[in-house]
């Protein structure tokens, strides 16, 4: 019989998902309803429709899947990622073109595509990292990490149907100019709307770990403002023709787009570094054990544990398994922003949540996970060290036995 869903962690996504979850899942509904209604009505070609809609799908698992391989610390739920990429594709959109095409009435079509386009486009999709800041979503954002995943899955969503539309549209021209589409879109560029909106997502990671100050407003307005830039940018390449879109390309958009792989790549290490830091005293206060921390200590062991745990005790105990995994992590990750002074302000409430559901997961996985033999050697337990000027915790440190 497998476990209660409610025995997993993120218990506070649960008991708020109706209340928080009900408004946002019927403006997307509605955004859904009209995002169709606006494709189909602007594509004279239903052939052209039919080759965009699955080579459009191809390229968005390929970017989509590069942004879920950066989230493998502490994997963001499913929900969450899927109301995601809903938004981009629907209420995003649809703010977009209403927006848009009010706009194109006073500026003119060309001034909408360089300026007006860039900055509407960009903020209503970073609109949903606000929904993410607020209620229990906001438990969810941890930092830079978060906020390049959440903001590039709602790019993809928004490129996705963008791109179904202006390839369904260019096959209405002709064949070729059909297919210089889908070089320029999908082969060229499909990481272009993920980049842009990156920018903004960077931008609030970084200001959910600042401490209070200009710093957590004045983050996320610069990384817009980088988003908006570089979007008015790529669209004004082609008024210069073939010669400015690439120069563009090779100039800007390429060395960009290695910068954010570099950073990406260090916030992704860090993650890493983070949970390994914070398991020494994990294991002091005996909410893991030395053998555990051994298996925690890299994505490779996690995987391995997790793949002998559900030989053992089957699909159920191999997902408390990654529930107590993720709890673990979110542990870790709390502890080091309130030690850094950064942390929400229901910190101690979280924190005890979180104790309560490693032990809940840990119970549930059914096999005493002791018990398996570390892929590392096993941690040592160390009392905290806090850094000069850290917050030290004062209330939830209190040992537990190991179960």
């Amino acid at each position: 019989m497998s476990p209660p869903e409610s025995a997993y962690h993120q218990p506070w996504l649960r008991r708020q998902g109706d209340s928080t979850g009900a408004p946002i899942t019927v403006l997307v509904v509605l955004g859904v309803l009209a995002g169709v209604f606006a494709v189909i009505a602007g594509v004279s070609d239903p052939i052209g429709l039919l080759i965009a809609v699955p080579l459009s799908g191809m390229a968005t698992l390929v970017v989509l899947a590069c942004y879920l391989w950066l989230d493998r610390w502490e994997p963001e739920p499913t929900r969450l990622l899927l109301l995601a990429f809903l938004w981009g594709a629907t209420v995003a959109i649809v703010i977009s073109l209403v927006l848009e095409l009010g706009t194109s009435e006073v500026l003119g079509r060309g001034m909408v595509r360089i300026i007006a386009a860039p900055a509407i486009e960009e903020a209503a999709k970073g609109a949903f990292l606000l929904v993410m800041l607020t209620g229990a979503r906001r438990r969810e954002f941890d930092g830079v990490i978060d906020g390049l995943v959440y903001a590039g899955v709602t790019a993809i969503g928004f490129a996705f149907i963008e791109d179904i539309g202006y390839i369904a549209q260019s096959f209405g021209q002709g064949t070729d100019a059909g297919v210089l589409t889908i070089i320029m879109r999908l082969v060229l560029a499909p990481f272009a709307h993920p980049m842009f909106t990156s920018m903004t997502g960077l931008g609030v990671g970084l200001a959910v770990n600042q401490r209070r100050g200009s710093a957590t407003w004045l983050l996320p307005v610069t990384g817009y403002l980088a988003a908006v830039a570089l979007h008015a940018l790529w669209n004004g390449s082609l008024t210069f023709g073939f010669v400015g879109y690439v120069t563009v390309y090779l100039v800007v958009m390429l060395p960009t787009f290695a910068g954010g792989i570099l950073i990406a790549r260090h916030h992704r290490r860090r993650e890493r570094d983070i949970v390994i830091r914070q398991l020494p005293a994990m294991v002091y206060y005996r909410w893991v054990t030395p053998a555990e921390a051994g298996w925690l200590g890299s994505i490779a062991a996690r995987k391995m544990w997790e793949r002998s745990v559900g030989s053992r005790s089957g699909k159920a105990g191999a997902r408390a398994l990654r529930g107590f995994q993720t709890a673990v992590t979110e542990l870790a990750f709390l502890r080091d922003r309130v030690e850094r002074g950064a942390g929400p302000a229901d910190a101690y409430y979280l924190h005890a949540e979180l104790l309560d559901a490693l032990a809940r997961n840990r119970a549930l996985a059914q096999v005493p996970l002791r018990q398996n033999p570390p892929v590392t050697p096993a941690m040592r337990p160390e009392p905290p060290a806090y850094a000069p000027g850290a917050r030290p915790w004062t209330g939830p440190d209190q040992p537990r036995r190991w179960r």
